[in-house]
């Protein structure tokens, strides 16, 4: 059994998001890279990617997070906490928001809470 290990409830979402990655911290990611599809794992403090590109662990990711439906866009700033290869060759990566300045923090909150 895996333990949970997040401090917020995850809220099950079935929207078409495209997510930018603006800025790492790490000059081994590509950050021209977009990841889109289905967004359906989010939290207060936290949100999982899954595409074709690599995250490295630790990493610090400034993100574009546009949800399709509504044209909300997040300017948000994030920790890679773990990454995970699927057999098909793509990669799950767990991100930790952190709250920082200048970012859409505030109103993502209330969006997820």
């Amino acid at each position: 059994m895996v333990e949970e290990k997040r401090n917020h409830p995850r809220k099950t979402q079935n929207e078409q998001v495209h997510v930018d990655i603006l800025k790492a911290s790490n000059e081994t990611i590509d950050t021209s890279v977009r990841y889109e599809g289905l967004m359906k794992d989010i939290s207060h403090n936290g949100i999982r990617l899954h595409g074709k590109h690599p995250l490295k662990k630790n990493a610090t990711l400034e993100l574009m997070v546009e949800f399709e439906a509504d044209h909300a866009k997040y300017n948000l700033s994030g920790s890679v906490k773990w990454v995970t290869e699927t057999t098909e060759h793509e990669f799950v990566a767990g991100l930790e928001l952190t709250d920082k300045d200048n970012t859409d923090i505030d109103k993502w909150h209330i969006k997820f809470s």
